[in-house]
């Protein structure tokens, strides 16, 4: 529980800011076009940068500890005419990588708004230990769906999005431990609220749980039971 604590301590700290900026004058933007998360139509050819980080906690069938150090989150949109835009990310903690790219349709009718995508992932994990050269790879589908509702200053979003495993080995050295394909591996849903914090500076705080088999940061401990666990996210982010 210890890293659960620390996180909303964290998040009560970054979120300050927002609070006291509330209080001041400032000038009004809207919050729907400058989030990240929130679905909306974004401007034309224009790209959009979150930069942040999160924590997780692996069940204590894989670790008696979560991780201890965050994994940096990089998001990037590009908008492109008709309410469609381009999402990529890359989410590293040097031993576990992810890159992902996908295409969402956005729709916003006054305050509320939704939209559909799909993202294609590619996760590496490379971690040399005792002489061993372990890796993993794999291509994982995302199909996804979001529902938002924004106010003047805030802005709310759930997504929820499945998770299907295309293609994934794992080898230690020349030798191939496992290899599977076209295995449905879960669901995930998320929350995130956007605020803004100052000019068009945006904080996003998210909360999101993974009900999977497989996950991608602990592919060095993966499970061979055939359950699926929880495995809850804490996302903090800056739209720069």
């Amino acid at each position: 529980m210890k890293i659960i604590y620390r996180c909303i301590l964290i998040a009560g700290i970054l979120g300050l800011p927002a609070f006291l900026c509330a209080q001041q004058k400032s000038p009004p933007i809207n919050i729907g076009k400058e989030s990240m998360y929130f679905p909306h139509q974004y401007q034309k050819y224009k790209v959009q940068i979150g930069l942040g980080f999160f924590f997780i906690r692996l069940p204590y069938d894989w670790v008696e500890n979560a991780l201890q150090v965050p994994l940096i989150d990089l998001h990037l949109t590009f908008g492109l005419p008709a309410g469609f835009s381009l999402e990529g990310s890359l989410n590293t903690l040097v031993v576990s990588n992810q890159i992902t790219l996908g295409a969402h349709w956005n729709h916003i009718r006054r305050n509320f708004s939704f939209n559909v995508g799909y993202d294609l992932g590619y996760e590496l994990g490379i971690m040399n230990q005792a002489g061993f050269k372990n890796t993993g790879m794999m291509l994982i589908h995302y199909p996804n769906a979001s529902i938002g509702f924004k106010t003047n200053t805030l802005a709310f979003t759930f997504k929820g999005e499945a998770v299907i495993i295309a293609w994934g080995q794992m080898k230690t050295g020349e030798n191939l431990i496992s290899q599977s394909a076209n295995i449905f591996n879960g669901l995930s849903g998320a929350i995130y609220l956007e605020q803004r914090i100052f000019r068009k500076k945006i904080l996003v705080i998210g909360f999101k749980d993974n009900f999977v088999k497989y996950y991608w940061p602990a592919w060095m401990v993966f499970s061979t039971f055939d359950r699926y666990y929880h495995i809850p996210e804490l996302h903090l982010m800056w739209v720069l």
